[in-house]
């Protein structure tokens, strides 16, 4: 099986793209320079010019599907970053990095193009050359590590540096696990552990949390499949599992939830899906129909980081949700203040007027328990009752907290 990279890797002579030859991607030169050649209709070649780092070239492929307009060829040895056209299609829609720096370049490119045959401007020494302008730009916005970021997180998707943490989720009364939460954690071979809060991101606005999305709920079933065999009593056990505003956006989203549920045997009621306020308020297209329809099929609907910001209880008839996630930010905080204690007990009040269930995230220490037990609070999740744990060690907790009947 071929190991797939993030780089492409280009030796000196090498043509990297063809005039006249369909283009399906662009790339972002990290190291190394190339040499660019038109052939004109009577065969004569003309030497457009060089490329080295910081420059992107093959771009017009991806934004207008034209034939390559130029030959390409590495002068030196090359790395380059691949920028396909699904790549480029998915950024259009998040407005990330790379679209800005295309969007620049190709205006930079046809500036240049009008200053050279009409001379605008003069060739002066001070006149900055479009590479150099190219390279600035994409220094302003740091393009480069998005884009390899990118690459690399591909390549994890598709080599198994991807792993879910499971956090249970626990019974306030009988303290036993009633599901979990899973959490995705990307194991970089060179970089180690990357925080979820830099590549999650990145994933989002790149597009590639979709596939990263379908990973996780494929692996989720899988492990269900395996807690039932060795823990049939435990059929009731379900996971949660977060989804954006961008797995929203994609037209197979349902389709391929479904799938994946039917080719495991999973019931659908054992996934639970976990989306924040702020994705509400992106108000992507269909979001209602498509949470009405997950909640037809059995799955729950939970808000996570309830009250951080943009809390609006209208929502909470309008949408079929049926779980709240109290922040961690309120937990630490309630028992020094008296305002956050109102607010808690205000959300926690919706569990009996609204029918609504409740978890207090980031529970961390006995107090803290003690007191949300106090104030009924349904299920609670946090260090003081487990930190995520990797798949093996879920076996061990279950006989801790649910232990099966003699």
């Amino acid at each position: 099986m071929e190991i797939q990279k993030a780089e492409k890797m280009f030796k000196a002579g090498e043509v990297i793209m063809t005039q006249g030859d369909e283009g399906s991607c662009a790339y972002f030169i990290q190291e190394g320079r190339v040499g660019i050649v038109v052939e004109k209709s009577d065969g004569q070649l003309l030497h457009m010019g060089t490329r080295g780092p910081g420059s992107i070239i093959g771009e017009m492929a991806i934004v207008d599907n034209q034939p390559r307009s130029a030959t390409i060829r590495s002068l030196e040895n090359c790395t380059l970053l691949e920028i396909t056209k699904d790549d480029f299609a998915r950024s259009v829609r998040g407005a990330n990095p790379i679209v800005r720096l295309i969007a620049q370049v190709i205006l930079m490119r046809y500036r240049d193009i009008l200053r050279r045959s009409q001379t605008l401007l003069s060739d002066s020494p001070d006149t900055p050359s479009p590479e150099d302008l190219e390279r600035e730009y994409a220094e302003q916005i740091n393009v480069v590590e998005a884009i390899k970021m990118a690459n690399e997180f591909k390549v994890a998707i598709a080599s198994n540096q991807l792993i879910l943490n499971y956090q249970p989720i626990v019974s306030m009364r009988t303290g036993r696990i009633l599901g979990f939460e899973a959490l995705m954690r990307w194991h970089h071979p060179e970089r180690g552990l990357i925080p979820p809060d830099v590549f999650i991101p990145m994933a989002e606005d790149s597009g590639l949390i979709i596939e990263a999305s379908r990973w996780a709920v494929r692996n989720v079933c899988q492990m269900l499949k395996q807690l039932d065999q060795s823990r049939p009593d435990l059929r009731d056990i379900y996971v949660s599992v977060n989804f954006s505003a961008t797995d929203f956006d994609e037209d197979s989203f349902l389709t391929s939830l479904y799938e994946i549920l039917a080719e495991n045997g999973t019931s659908a009621s054992r996934i639970h899906i976990e989306i924040t306020e702020r994705l509400l308020l992106k108000q992507p297209k269909n979001v209602k129909e498509t949470l009405d329809q997950c909640r037809d099929r059995g799955m729950g609907i939970i808000i996570d980081d309830f009250g951080t910001g943009y809390s609006s209880l209208s929502y909470l008839h309008q949408y079929p949700i049926d779980t709240l996630k109290i922040d961690q930010s309120f937990i630490r905080k309630m028992r020094h203040d008296t305002m956050v204690m109102g607010l808690v007990k205000s959300i926690l009040s919706l569990s009996e007027n609204m029918n609504i269930k409740i978890i207090a995230e980031g529970v961390e220490d006995i107090e803290e328990a003690r007191l949300l037990k106090e104030l009924n609070c349904d299920m609670a999740q946090g260090y003081f009752f487990s930190r995520p744990v990797a798949e093996e060690q879920l076996a061990g907790l279950l006989i801790e907290r649910n232990p099966q009947a003699s």
